[in-house]
């Protein structure tokens, strides 16, 4: 599951996943959400919070190939979870939830205010943008 964090606002959007994450959630959340922000705001930073995270179908694994390949202008990730996801991150290619050419920072679960800050950090203060949810 794909959840948009109540935290998200104008070019910052955090997600929380969680379960198992389906095609449905990259093609009803979290793409639609990244395309809305990038094209608002041109470039846009994801914070990614990984929680009990069991794994992703096929489908959802095609979508993350294809939103590799259609690469927005994402300029900071911040991902949210234990040691252990830090090394699976990086062993895999291409990474989940990974931009290329984006600078990106792990955080462990205790240092999740970090993480927020570092996302905010620059950006100008907007109010919030609705952005999709599930259909």
């Amino acid at each position: 599951m794909i959840e948009i964090l109540p935290e998200s606002r104008g070019g910052i959007i955090g997600f929380r996943i969680s379960g198992e994450v389906t095609d449905e959630d990259y093609t009803h959340i979290f793409i639609p959400a990244i395309d809305l922000a990038t094209e608002r705001y041109g470039t846009v930073r994801v914070l990614v919070d990984i929680v009990d995270y069991k794994g992703e179908d096929f489908g959802a694994m095609a979508d993350d190939l294809v939103q590799s390949i259609k690469e927005p202008s994402v300029e900071r990730e911040a991902i949210i979870g234990d040691e252990e996801w830090e090394k699976r991150l990086l062993s895999v290619q291409p990474a989940f939830f990974l931009f290329s050419n984006t600078d990106v920072r792990f955080f462990g679960p205790e240092r999740r205010q970090e993480a927020w800050r570092w996302i905010e950090e620059g950006m100008p203060r907007r109010v919030q943008v609705s952005v999709p949810g599930p259909r």
